[in-house]
């Protein structure tokens, strides 16, 4: 059979990740392989990890013009490891938003301080602190 153009497929196209992408994942990338190892075995997690850096160096320019490039990073590699992880396993932390799970698995699981948290997920250390204190509430 001969293709025609509307037949033929695009090659993937992999993008190299710029200067501040690179500084970017290089700075937190340990942090992000801890979380993502929470949820995945390890292979998949790194898989997870560097497939959320492929996403976010195909749309750089766009994370570029954001507020808060750390925050699309963190956003980016939670989507990932989500894709990737069995839906059930969350469960006991349904109940709690996606930014109640993040901090509660930064911070009580991985051992992070609340600026870290801050730092990583793009969030104001305020921020950080309320969605502490509201998990404690419903702890209690």
């Amino acid at each position: 059979m001969t293709l025609t153009p509307h037949h033929r497929t695009k090659p993937r196209r992999h993008h190299r990740p710029t200067l501040d992408l690179i500084a970017l994942r290089d700075q937190h990338l340990h942090h992000y392989l801890r979380y993502a190892a929470l949820l995945l075995p390890s292979a998949i997690a790194w898989q997870a990890v560097h497939d959320a850096f492929e996403d976010l160096a195909r749309r750089w320019p766009d994370v570029l013009s954001t507020p808060s490039p750390t925050a699309c990073a963190w956003q980016a590699v939670r989507h990932h490891v989500g894709a990737a992880t069995d839906p059930g396993f969350l469960g006991p932390l349904a109940h709690l938003t996606a930014p109640e799970q993040d901090v509660l698995m930064l911070h009580v699981v991985l051992d992070l301080p609340p600026a870290e948290v801050a730092v990583l997920t793009g969030r104001d250390p305020a921020a950080v602190h309320v969605l502490l204190r509201a998990i404690t509430r419903r702890s209690g």
